[in-house]
């Protein structure tokens, strides 16, 4: 691979230049997906760490589907060859796929902490301003700038409640995992395929299930227009929640408390450090001052399934205000709730009240929660020229061929005129050519003609397996039914020389069927059922005998249903066999007519052979 310098070291030249090799080597013109985020690509490698379990999940966003993506662990921090070999599987996946790229998301869940702003910045208006300074400058926005900038990530995360005491806090990550992202690019460019990384704090990803967890468990009140107005946090029409909130979300080596008011906005957020245990030691003191500090009376509480199994003892603190919601807890054998909530994130939100909250509305839509806390740095990215660059280089490298496409055409173009001033074709005609060309014409019409009435005659009309097939698609396995004769016959209908026939062709089928069968061989003796069944055949076979949709053909159903003689009820159900007729209670016999026309493109031609 291409070693590419910074652009602020080469002159323009040199700048044009690198840009051009960019341009001609890689796919950065072509393919958007290199400046698409991680979860806007189709195809997605999930990758979540709690400093315990190491899962990995691959995610197709057309099909909805997870699968199982190869097992990685700590010592992939150490061993960057581990990484690319990951990275190498997980860019074959994506052209199996036929995906532009693949997105790797990280999800942290081993280590969660906050940090407070400057009390001098406590200013709703400068947000937006202050979540970028943060990720350049956190010394200039942070009330404790002890961790290194070079060590550390920050973002932010607002508290827009009311009677909050600062209007954010500022979320601290590692960035120890950023190695390993960064092998993951590096294998993407060398393979010339688009590898874009995220790393985003899975209890805040984890936070978004909430309002799906809190409409299973209440009934809130319809929203009210006369809510307390409070300027820059909550909106006077937010709606409210049955009460306050508290989400708790245990993860193995550290514990965090969501505190939500009645509007179902942020109004704090805690860490508790576990420091070697299984839960804190405290958590029962910290949720009774914190709730009676912030004023909340009864809160509803939330257990999150952030992990596999939760401690009773745990459940036991956390009852200190009431017995805890526990939500429903992921399968054991399926991703993580941040993995299926990250993918999640661009679907409607679930109808409840707190769904309906400034707080979650701005977690997903202003993605708070999906925040990435190591991005490519700023001086890698600016290697590359942006896609507005790119695409204006590669109209300008377009300019240039047309330009020289259009001198090339005219220097053609007066040369042939010059030869043709010269040489005047018609001066050299021979009518012995013009009919030995006639001759040979006539020939090929004639070969032409003869190749089409014999690919008329031997169209794929009728073939045994596709018959089969129909017969697999009208009774499915497992369908209490059971075909015990089957007859197929066609024929041509009379037509008169030098015309197309029509044909028909029939179904005959008798068999045995049970009472759960009835309602299908009804669906069956129905216009829509039949070509349902017929257009499924098509669509699996590819053969077009079976296509309903052209005005040349009709089928005609006529089902007859008796009763079996031979049945005998039973009373045991594990008696029944498929193979024993005294089982099936109704005999039928279905009859299938299908009817092309003498204009349907698969009508035989009736004229002899030319």
């Amino acid at each position: 691979m291409v070693a590419h310098l910074h652009p602020a070291g080469l002159n323009p030249f040199n700048r044009f230049r690198q840009a051009t090799r960019i341009l001609r080597g890689t796919t950065r013109a072509s393919n958007k997906a290199w400046y698409q985020s991680a979860l806007e690509l189709d195809f997605q490698l999930h990758l979540r760490t709690d400093g315990i379990h190491f899962d990995a999940w691959y995610y197709d966003s057309r099909s909805h589907s997870w699968s199982v993506a190869p097992a990685w662990d700590e010592t992939f921090l150490s061993e960057p060859e581990k990484a690319v070999a990951l990275a190498k599987e997980a860019i074959s996946r994506t052209h199996q796929a036929k995906s532009s790229g693949v997105g790797v998301i990280l999800h942290l869940a081993d280590e969660f902490a906050t940090a407070e702003l400057k009390p001098e910045l406590d200013n709703p208006g400068a947000l937006n301003d202050l979540r970028q300074q943060v990720e350049t400058g956190p010394d200039k926005v942070l009330a404790d700038t002890s961790l290194s900038a070079d060590e550390y990530a920050w973002r932010l995360l607002p508290y827009p409640a009311a009677g909050s005491e600062t209007i954010a806090t500022a979320i601290t990550l590692s960035r120890r995992y950023a190695p390993l992202l960064d092998a993951f690019r590096r294998a993407g460019e060398e393979a010339n395929s688009p590898v874009v990384t995220r790393a985003v704090s899975a209890p805040l990803i984890a936070l978004l299930s909430l309002p799906g967890f809190q409409g299973e468990h209440t009934h809130p009140a319809e929203e009210s227009p006369e809510a307390p107005h409070a300027p820059t946090a909550t909106p006077a029409d937010s709606p409210k929640t049955a009460s306050p909130l508290l989400a708790v979300l245990p993860y193995p080596r550290f514990t965090v408390l969501a505190f939500f008011n009645e509007h179902g906005d942020l109004l704090l957020l805690r860490t508790l450090q576990h420091r070697g245990q299984r839960g804190p030691a405290n958590l029962r003191h910290t949720i009774a001052t914190t709730a009676a500090a912030l004023e909340m009376a009864e809160p509803q509480v939330f257990v999150l399934p952030v992990q596999p199994e939760i401690d009773p003892r745990f459940l036991a603190d956390v009852s200190a205000l009431g017995s805890p919601a526990l939500a429903p807890a992921a399968p054991a054998d399926g991703p993580s709730l941040e993995c299926r909530m990250a993918v999640a994130v661009a679907a409607s939100p679930p109808e409840t009240p707190l769904a309906r909250s400034h707080t979650f509305v701005i977690l997903r839509e202003e993605g708070w929660a999906a925040q990435d806390f190591l991005p490519v740095p700023k001086e890698q990215a600016e290697i590359y020229p942006t896609a507005g660059e790119m695409r204006l280089l590669r109209s300008a490298r377009y300019a240039r061929l047309g330009l020289a496409a259009v001198a090339s055409l005219a220097l053609v173009w007066i040369g042939l005129q010059l030869i043709g001033m010269v040489r005047q074709p018609e001066w050299a005609f021979k009518l012995e050519d013009s009919k030995a060309l006639a001759g040979r014409m006539a020939m090929m019409n004639a070969q032409k003609a003869k190749s089409e009435h014999w690919d008329n005659l031997l169209h794929d009309r009728s073939k045994a397996w596709a018959n089969m097939e129909l017969l697999a698609r009208l009774f499915p396995a497992g369908g209490n039914v059971m075909a015990k004769s089957f007859q197929h016959s066609a024929k041509t209908e009379t037509a008169q020389a030098k015309t197309r026939a029509g044909f028909v062709k029939e179904w005959k089928i008798s068999g045995l069927a049970r009472d759960e069968a009835l309602e299908r061989l009804a669906n069956l003796n129905t216009r829509e059922g039949i070509d349902a069944v017929f257009e499924e055949v098509h669509r699996v076979t590819g053969n077009t005998a079976f296509q309903t949709n052209l005005s040349s053909r009709s089928i005609v159903v006529n089902i007859r249903t008796l009763e079996n003689n031979q049945f005998k009820p039973l009373t045991v159900i594990d008696e029944f066999s498929d193979g024993d007729e005294t089982t099936y209670p109704y005999t039928f016999d279905l009859t299938i007519t299908q009817r092309f026309e003498s204009a349907d493109p698969m009508a035989v031609l009736a004229a002899k052979a030319p």
